[in-house]
């Protein structure tokens, strides 16, 4: 759902009067954080999704762990932007879920197709079963909306204040240009 929230935010942002090119304006604090983490969340995802062979080893439960640390430590560094802190509380209740529950967010399968329950069940990806020993299930993807036109979505508590800080980021950065001196 982050796609949609930060074309959602852009949105928002040109409809309040915001300038698009203000949100190249931004100078982040150690941007390499951010291209790690993306990185390693690249590889977890890809490496189940080309079928490298790897579903079941411990370099993506890892790797899927490590991307939510280097992503909270980029967050962190530029918590001055507006939304950024929602965003780190957010990167951190999923990273947290996902570290204790051996590097897998925890999915309800009530409301997943038979074919991704099968996959789940059998442990590949970067999602696993929400069952009885799951961890702090209260911050797993539990959280359920069927959109028109994008169709079903399942989400975490963490996920909500990611798109919110975003949205937030998105819109104070677009407006930005208004406070400035011309």
């Amino acid at each position: 759902m982050l796609l949609e929230s930060i074309i959602l935010a852009i949105l928002i942002g040109l409809l309040v009067g915001g300038k698009l090119s203000s949100l190249f304006d931004v100078n982040p604090k150690r941007l390499e954080l951010l291209f790690l983490g993306a990185l390693f969340q690249l590889f977890a995802f890809w490496s189940v999704k080309l079928h490298l062979g790897w579903e079941n080893h411990w370099t993506i439960p890892f790797s899927h762990s490590l991307s939510y640390l280097l992503l909270i430590g980029f967050t962190l560094k530029n918590r001055s932007y507006g939304g950024f802190s929602l965003v780190s509380l957010g990167i951190a209740f999923n990273g947290v879920v996902i570290v204790l529950n051996s590097g897998l967010m925890p999915v309800d399968p009530a409301y997943l197709p038979e074919a991704s329950r099968q996959l789940l069940q059998a442990g590949t990806g970067t999602h696993g079963i929400l069952t009885d020993s799951t961890r702090l299930n209260i911050l797993a993807d539990i959280l359920f909306i069927n959109i028109p036109v994008l169709g079903k979505q399942l989400f975490s508590l963490g996920d909500i204040l990611i798109d919110l800080g975003m949205g937030i980021f998105i819109i104070m950065q677009m407006r930005r240009s208004e406070n400035r001196p011309q």
